[in-house]
């Protein structure tokens, strides 16, 4: 009975500790999203604006192995906006690459649209 017991406490602590640790590392991810995209709409040249839209995408990708969950059944699915995210950082990093900066600092106002959107339906503090 003890046994079951202590088995039952260490793995619900080892559940919370595991939840915790996702909590931190996607909130660490949004940190840099957020970051970057200050940096990316100050940047001044091509170099510097291609290296925040890539640490955007790389917070973007490890944001995304974290599944949300909303009770919102009309809301779109954490996986959807990462999809959505991730595409509007694509559009961006081409119109930069093609030598378009001040486009692609319009362009990339859709950036942060999605990531309000998702702040929206997940953020519930």
């Amino acid at each position: 009975m003890i046994k079951k017991t202590l088995t039952t406490v260490m793995l619900s602590v080892a559940l919370s500790f595991s939840s915790l640790s996702f909590a931190a590392k996607l909130e660490q991810n949004m940190d840099t999203l957020a970051k970057n995209f200050k940096v990316f709409n100050k940047a001044d040249n091509q170099t510097d604006a291609l290296k925040a839209l890539d640490h955007m995408k790389a917070a973007a990708l490890d944001a995304k192995k974290v599944k949300l969950k909303n009770s919102d059944a009309k809301a779109p699915t954490s996986d959807a906006l990462y999809d959505q995210l991730l595409a509007e950082i694509d559009k961006t990093r081409i119109l930069v690459q093609a030598g378009q900066l001040d486009q692609a600092k319009v362009e990339g106002k859709k950036i942060a649209a999605v990531k309000d959107q998702g702040h929206a339906v997940y953020n519930h503090h």
